[in-house]
C-alpha cells in the first residue's frame, strides 16, 4: 500500500537527508592537508570534502604557494593540481622530494588530464598516487586512508 505524505512531512524528510549529508565527521581528525589547485571550484568542492571529514586544510593556488608552505610546516598528505600557473605540480613535487629535507610526505596528484602516459608522469614527477577530476568523496576517502596511515607510520 502506497502512503500519501503531507508536505510537511516531506519537508522533515527532505531536511533529515540533507542534515546526514552534510553533517561533519571526525574520520580524519588531526589531519593536516596541503591542498594545491587553481580553480576555485575544485578548491571549493575538495575543501569542504575534506572539512565535512574533519581535516585540517591549508590552501595553496599554486605550485611555488605549495613550496614555500610546505617549507613552514608541516603536513600528512597533499593534493596537488597538475596544471597551475606560476609553478606547475610537477615542479613543485620534484622541489618538495629534492631540496626539502622532511620525512616523505605523501603527494597525491589532482588532475582533468586524462590521455595515456599521464600518470606516467604524475609519478615520475615524485607523486605518490594520482586522483582524477572531477573527485568522487569515496574515492577521496579511500585514498586519504591509503596514504595517511603511511605518512603517520613515516613521522613516527
Amino acid at each position: 500500500m502506497t502512503q500519501i505524505l503531507d508536505p510537511a512531512s516531506i519537508n522533515r524528510l527532505i531536511k533529515e537527508k540533507n542534515t546526514a549529508l552534510t553533517r561533519k565527521s571526525d574520520k580524519f581528525k588531526g589531519l593536516h592537508i596541503l591542498v594545491v589547485e587553481d580553480n576555485k571550484e575544485n578548491m571549493t568542492l575538495i575543501r569542504r570534502n575534506l572539512e565535512s571529514l574533519g581535516a585540517t586544510i591549508s590552501i595553496a593556488v599554486n605550485g611555488k604557494e605549495a613550496v614555500t608552505l610546505f617549507k613552514e610546516e608541516a603536513y600528512d598528505l597533499i593534493f596537488m593540481d597538475c596544471q597551475m600557473p606560476e609553478m606547475d605540480g610537477y615542479e613543485a613535487t620534484r622541489l618538495i622530494r629534492r631540496v626539502i629535507s622532511k620525512p616523505q610526505c605523501p603527494i597525491i596528484a589532482l588532475t582533468a588530464n586524462k590521455t595515456p602516459g599521464n600518470k606516467d608522469k604524475c609519478l615520475a614527477s615524485g607523486m605518490d598516487d594520482y586522483l582524477n577530476k572531477p573527485l568522487k568523496k569515496e574515492k577521496l576517502i579511500k585514498t586519504i586512508e591509503r596514504w595517511a596511515k603511511i605518512s603517520s607510520t613515516k613521522s613516527a
